[in-house]
């Protein structure tokens, strides 16, 4: 699917069609859907299955109702210069509208759940696209009230519950004074309903999976997401939150079956996660892989996140110098993800032989994640590794266990991280790692690698 357009008259809601669109085809074709920012270029095409088809749309709105007009090819129409092929949906209620594009797409119809998938309501369904379209994490925390308005009204859609759940999601990371008490529950709710109303929703699936993660519940996390990949097992994301809840239990081989697969439906595609960076070959200590994934999320983008990792590897190999001008850049002031500036501040301190400045911050950095429903262990363990550089064993050892707590039981990588040698030579060292592992041998003995494959 390639960027199109759809005004409102108001704004571009072409990136919530194309969400939408997602979810249609997904739940209903069991299609695999890759984003592209521009059609495959001459050299890929040929490394392309010659039946992979290509979809671009042009939509307008009028009043309440939608006009659109689809473009579809293949990769053997555009290998042998043919033009595209065009579907003119004129102007109707929007319900109508996509009834017509599932009726007229050149993909086998496997499921007949549209009903669900979409708002009653044409004025609804406008909202929807306002929401969907959303892609920063706090214009969706101001978007929640509309959002909670529109699942609310349109109870039997699916779409509506899992764009909800989403926004709450996001709010959670981004604004803990007004995460209220229930608001986790809030956003289980959601999550749910919309699983309900469609089991296996890709997308409601794997972001309720990425919360039940970082919120330590990586056990029913798995659970779903093998759910989801018995009805759906072309869709990639789902792959990806395998990989995800895999890794922080320490399933490490059942994290890298689950890469291999997405790799396998994205094919020449491929391109690296933009929800954060991938670990699991770092922990599983290939180094050379881990590299290159950098390397490929670095060509896409320059964020904290990835900056702060950067950093990090360089530091793994004893780059101190190089390693300090990435975790400068992501600690400029307005880089994000906030969490992952914070890092790349403290970490820079240590290399900066600044420690005491960097405790403060440690500090200072805990009481505000204190208060977040969504503590994320992977990411307080990073925090461990930051205390133990800085030198304070205990609050490292602190830090550590409640990284395991959180769920982040990645018994290898507590074992093998150099930055967590103060931690691993405390007197509570050998109890923690005992737990750590004894997590790990009860997921193993319900997660084996096979069941990261389809």
């Amino acid at each position: 699917m390639l960027p199109s357009p759809l005004e409102t008259g108001r704004k571009d809601v072409g990136a919530g069609m194309e969400t939408l669109l997602s979810d249609c085809l997904e739940v209903l074709a069991g299609a695999t859907v890759i984003h592209l920012p521009a059609p495959p270029s001459r050299d890929d095409m040929p490394r392309l299955q010659p039946d992979t088809r290509l979809l671009r749309f042009h939509g307008r709105r009028q009043d309440t109702q939608l006009a659109l007009t689809l473009e579809w090819t293949t990769v053997g129409r555009q290998m042998s210069g043919k033009p595209w092929m065009l579907e003119e949906v004129p102007l109707q209620e929007p319900a109508q509208a996509l009834a017509q594009v599932v009726r007229r797409w050149p993909l086998r119809q496997q499921y007949r759940q549209l009903d669900s998938l979409i708002p009653k309501s044409p004025e609804r369904f406008w909202q929807l696209l306002e929401g969907l379209s959303i892609r920063d994490d706090l214009a969706a925390t101001r978007h929640l009230d509309l959002s909670q308005r529109l699942a609310e009204e349109e109870p039997r859609c699916a779409t509506a519950w899992a764009t909800l759940g989403d926004h709450l999601y996001r709010s959670l990371w981004v604004n803990p004074e007004q995460a209220g008490i229930g608001l986790n529950s809030q956003t289980h709710h959601a999550f749910l309903k919309a699983e309900a109303l469609v089991p296996g929703h890709p997308r409601a699936t794997f972001l309720w999976s990425m919360m039940l993660t970082d919120t330590g519940n990586q056990n029913l996390a798995l659970q779903n997401l093998k759910q989801a990949t018995r009805l759906r097992p072309g869709v990639p994301d789902l792959y990806l939150g395998l990989a995800y809840a895999g890794r922080t239990s320490g399933l490490l081989e059942g994290a890298r079956r689950a890469l291999a697969r997405r790799a396998s439906l994205l094919g020449p595609l491929a391109s690296p996660t933009s929800w954060f960076a991938e670990t699991t070959y770092l922990y599983l200590g290939d180094q050379e892989a881990f590299s290159k994934e950098l390397a490929r999320a670095g060509s896409l983008r320059q964020d904290a996140n990835i900056l702060f990792y950067k950093g990090y590897f360089a530091m793994l190999q004893g780059e101190p110098k190089r390693a300090l001008g990435f975790l400068r850049a992501g600690s400029e002031p307005g880089m994000a993800p906030t969490p992952f500036r914070d890092l790349c501040r403290v970490y820079r301190t240590y290399l900066e032989d600044r420690p005491k400045q960097g405790l403060l911050q440690l500090r200072e950095i805990d009481e505000v994640r204190g208060k977040l429903r969504i503590p994320d262990g992977e990411w307080t363990f990073k925090e461990a590794e930051a205390y133990s550089l800085l030198g304070d064993a205990d609050r490292g050892i602190d830090c550590a266990t409640r990284a395991f707590v959180q769920g982040f039981s990645c018994a290898a990588w507590y074992e093998a991280s150099p930055f967590l040698e103060k931690v691993r030579k405390h007197p509570r060292w050998p109890m923690l790692r005992r737990n750590i592992r004894e997590r790990q041998a009860v997921l193993e003995g319900t997660f084996p690698p096979s069941a990261f494959e389809p």
